[in-house]
Parts: structure tokens; C-alpha cells; sequence
């Protein structure tokens, strides 16, 4: 199903207001981004102002390719078994609630795997090819949120082209295949 239906992520967000004491401001630790080392070109000017300064970043080494497959596989695993998930309940002709609430846990899945993918460190091999999955599974979240709310199962099943049509990009089989992986059994995921 990895390569027949596209991958979706519900747009959820989560607000925390935070209310500060009637004597003042809240205040907050410090984090450790912010007590790191200064570089030495940012020296107080004569009023004694220091201009704040950016920490420096590391950026973490490239995984291996045997490290890299190992990684693809925890992180597209959730949104492989929701895929199969609503698959099964649309091959059982379950209920639209049922198939409404399947589609919302495939676009949550979809929306986590692509923000998880853009994290990591990928070997140069298949970065180009992990941007790619990462941006399909963006082009058809829209279409997974459509099904999610859709009334009808003719309506769902008008979205879920859209959606095949959106994950018919990703490139999925050619990342397998440069990692060394065995290529997508939908058994895997059942």
C-alpha cells in the first residue's frame, strides 16, 4: 500500500499559555543553547553592551548505511501499519466513521514520519531521496485531512486519489533499494 496510497499528516498544534505571577514577568531558566561559549568577535561595545550571540551548532555525522536502514524503518513503521490499517477497514467496507477516524491516524502518522525524516543525519546516498519522501508525504497530507472529514465513501474514495497520486512520487522503493532494505511487503505492517 506504501506505493498505492500517499502518506498524510494531521496539522495538529498544541498551545501552552503560560500566566506569569501578578508581581511580575515569570521568569525561566536559562537553556543550555544559551549558556554556551561566546565567540571571541563579540566583545561590549563602549557603553558595555554585548551583543547576543548565536551558539554554535554541530552538525551530527552522517549515519551509515546499515545505521540509516535501521532508522528508516523505526520511522516510517507508524505510518506503513496506519496505511494498512485503513487499508483493511476499506477492503472490510467498514463503516465512513470508521474509516474517518483510520484516515486521521494515518495522517497523523504521515505528518510525524516526515517531520521525523528531516531530523536525521542521512548518508549522502539517499538525502536527496529522503527530502523527496518527506515533501510527498507533504503534497498528500491535505488529501488524508480531505478523507478524515469526507461524509461519504465516494467522497473518501475521490480524495484517496488524489492522495495515490500524491504518494506515486515518493520514492520509497529507491530508498529500500539504497539502504539495502527488502522491499515493501504490506504483510510487514498488518
Amino acid at each position: 500500500m506504501r506505493q498505492l496510497v500517499a502518506v498524510v499528516g494531521v496539522v495538529s498544534a498544541v498551545f501552552v499559555a503560560g500566566c506569569g505571577a501578578d508581581e511580575g514577568p515569570a521568569t525561566t531558566a536559562p537553556s543550555p543553547a544559551s549558556s554556551s561559549s561566546t565567540p571571541a568577535t563579540a566583545a561590549p561595545d563602549e557603553s558595555g553592551y554585548k551583543p547576543p550571540t548565536t551558539p554554535l551548532v554541530q552538525t551530527p555525522a552522517a549515519l551509515t548505511l546499515a545505521a540509516a536502514g535501521a532508522k528508516y524503518l523505526q520511522i516510517t513503521r507508524p505510518y506503513n501499519v496506519a496505511l494498512e490499517s485503513f487499508e483493511k477497514a476499506a477492503n472490510e467496507n467498514m463503516s465512513v466513521t470508521t474509516l474517518q477516524n483510520r484516515a486521521k491516524l494515518v495522517a497523523a502518522a504521515n505528518l510525524a514520519e516526515s517531520r521525523a525524516l528531516l531530523k536525521v543525519a542521512w548518508p549522502t546516498a539517499v538525502s536527496k531521496q529522503i527530502r523527496a519522501l518527506a515533501n510527498a508525504d507533504a503534497a498528500a497530507r491535505s488529501h488524508w485531512l480531505k478523507v478524515a472529514t469526507a461524509d461519504t465513501k465516494s467522497e473518501m474514495a475521490n480524495h484517496l486519489k488524489e492522495a495515490t497520486a500524491a504518494a506515486s512520487k515518493a520514492p520509497s522503493a529507491q530508498i529500500r533499494q539504497l539502504l539495502h532494505l527488502p522491499k515493501y511487503n504490506e504483510k510487514d505492517y498488518s
